[in-house]
Protein backbone atom coordinates (compact mmCIF):
# COMPACT_ATOMS: atom_id res chain seq x y z
CA UNK A 1 0.00 0.00 0.00
CA UNK A 2 2.58 2.58 1.09
CA UNK A 3 6.26 2.52 0.35
CA UNK A 4 8.75 3.05 3.12
CA UNK A 5 9.92 6.64 3.48
CA UNK A 6 13.54 5.57 3.80
CA UNK A 7 15.67 2.81 2.35
CA UNK A 8 16.54 1.56 5.82
CA UNK A 9 13.46 1.13 8.00
CA UNK A 10 14.17 0.65 11.65
CA UNK A 11 12.20 -2.44 12.67
CA UNK A 12 12.77 -1.83 16.37
CA UNK A 13 11.10 1.60 16.12
CA UNK A 14 8.23 0.10 14.17
CA UNK A 15 7.86 -2.71 16.69
CA UNK A 16 7.56 -0.20 19.52
CA UNK A 17 4.90 1.71 17.59
CA UNK A 18 3.08 -1.48 16.62
CA UNK A 19 3.08 -2.67 20.24
CA UNK A 20 1.76 0.69 21.46
CA UNK A 21 -1.05 0.65 18.89
CA UNK A 22 -1.93 -2.96 19.70
CA UNK A 23 -2.08 -2.15 23.40
CA UNK A 24 -4.29 0.85 22.69
CA UNK A 25 -6.54 -1.31 20.51
CA UNK A 26 -6.82 -3.98 23.20
CA UNK A 27 -8.15 -1.43 25.70
CA UNK A 28 -10.02 0.94 23.38
CA UNK A 29 -13.66 1.85 23.49
CA UNK A 30 -15.67 0.42 20.60
CA UNK A 31 -15.87 3.76 18.76
CA UNK A 32 -12.05 4.10 18.82
CA UNK A 33 -11.35 0.61 17.46
CA UNK A 34 -11.80 1.28 13.71
CA UNK A 35 -9.27 4.11 13.72
CA UNK A 36 -6.77 2.14 15.76
CA UNK A 37 -7.15 -0.89 13.48
CA UNK A 38 -6.48 1.37 10.49
CA UNK A 39 -3.41 2.88 12.17
CA UNK A 40 -2.12 -0.56 13.09
CA UNK A 41 -2.58 -1.69 9.49
CA UNK A 42 -0.61 1.30 8.22
CA UNK A 43 2.27 0.51 10.57
CA UNK A 44 2.18 -3.13 9.50
CA UNK A 45 2.72 -2.00 5.90
CA UNK A 46 6.17 -0.81 6.95
CA UNK A 47 7.21 -3.78 9.08
CA UNK A 48 9.56 -5.97 7.03
CA UNK A 49 8.22 -9.44 6.39
CA UNK A 50 4.71 -8.76 7.66
CA UNK A 51 2.93 -6.17 5.52
CA UNK A 52 -0.53 -6.69 4.07
CA UNK A 53 0.52 -9.61 1.86
CA UNK A 54 2.00 -11.49 4.81
CA UNK A 55 -1.15 -10.93 6.85
CA UNK A 56 -3.38 -12.12 4.00
CA UNK A 57 -1.20 -15.20 3.43
CA UNK A 58 -1.28 -16.02 7.13
CA UNK A 59 -5.06 -15.64 7.28
CA UNK A 60 -5.35 -18.03 4.31
CA UNK A 61 -2.89 -20.47 5.88
CA UNK A 62 -4.84 -20.65 9.14
CA UNK A 63 -8.17 -20.95 7.35
CA UNK A 64 -6.84 -23.85 5.28
CA UNK A 65 -5.61 -25.54 8.46
CA UNK A 66 -9.01 -25.03 10.07
CA UNK A 67 -7.56 -22.93 12.90
CA UNK A 68 -9.43 -19.92 14.27
CA UNK A 69 -6.80 -17.63 15.82
CA UNK A 70 -9.46 -16.05 18.08
CA UNK A 71 -10.16 -19.33 19.87
CA UNK A 72 -6.93 -21.29 19.33
CA UNK A 73 -4.07 -18.80 19.59
CA UNK A 74 -1.43 -21.37 20.56
CA UNK A 75 -2.33 -23.67 17.65
CA UNK A 76 -2.34 -20.66 15.31
CA UNK A 77 1.12 -19.56 16.46
CA UNK A 78 2.43 -23.11 16.09
CA UNK A 79 1.02 -23.37 12.55
CA UNK A 80 2.45 -19.98 11.55
CA UNK A 81 5.89 -20.94 12.84
CA UNK A 82 5.70 -24.34 11.12
CA UNK A 83 4.89 -22.66 7.82
CA UNK A 84 7.43 -19.84 8.31
CA UNK A 85 10.36 -21.25 10.29
CA UNK A 86 12.27 -17.95 10.05
CA UNK A 87 9.76 -16.16 12.27
CA UNK A 88 10.61 -15.79 15.92
CA UNK A 89 8.06 -16.82 18.51
CA UNK A 90 7.29 -13.16 19.29
CA UNK A 91 6.83 -12.33 15.59
CA UNK A 92 4.42 -15.24 15.16
CA UNK A 93 2.46 -14.24 18.27
CA UNK A 94 2.29 -10.63 17.05
CA UNK A 95 1.08 -11.74 13.63
CA UNK A 96 -1.64 -13.97 15.07
CA UNK A 97 -2.77 -11.19 17.41
CA UNK A 98 -2.85 -8.76 14.49
CA UNK A 99 -5.17 -11.13 12.62
CA UNK A 100 -7.45 -11.31 15.66
CA UNK A 101 -7.43 -7.51 16.04
CA UNK A 102 -8.26 -6.99 12.37
CA UNK A 103 -11.08 -9.50 12.60
CA UNK A 104 -12.59 -7.40 15.38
Amino acid sequence: MFKSLSDTPKPSDLDVLRTALQTALDTAAEEERPGLRRALGLVEDFVPGVGPDGVARTRTLLAAAGIDPRTAEVKAVREVRRAHPGLSLQEAVDLVRLLVAQAG
